[in-house]
């Protein structure tokens, strides 16, 4: 797959993930809302390294390619926004937060995917 059909299909993919994790609230479906904010986050740092011909193979190099990305765009949020998300990963399996918790996590998963993406050159 080339470059640009892997930075579209992962940025599409992240876009798709915060719309259902959205519906899910509203559902009151905590742990599916969960899930789908980690892999909306998951998603814009894979497309953002795809756009740079950067390629993360493995479920640990997302974190390590997020607290890099924290570091060169001098954004210490997205490091810490990335945090959130990985906690309600576990939120998924390890189920005990509210709703209303969710959605403050939501929040900010929100505002940073919105910004990872931005960074990705229109074609």
């Amino acid at each position: 797959m080339e470059i640009k059909e892997k930075t579209r299909k992962y940025k599409a993919q992240s876009i798709h993930y915060l719309e259902n994790a959205f519906v899910s609230m509203e559902a009151g479906n905590v742990e599916k809302a969960s899930e789908f904010l980690w892999g909306s986050m998951a998603e814009a740092i894979k497309a953002i390294a795809a756009s740079r011909e950067r390629e993360i193979r493995h479920h640990g190099e997302i974190g390590e390619y997020a607290r890099e990305l924290a570091k060169q765009l001098e954004d210490e949020a997205i490091s810490d926004v990335f945090g959130n998300a990985s906690y309600l990963h576990t939120n998924f399996y390890e189920t005990g937060l509210t709703i209303e918790e969710v959605y403050t996590y939501a929040i900010r998963i929100k505002a940073i995917v919105g910004k990872l993406l931005s960074f990705i050159p229109e074609e």
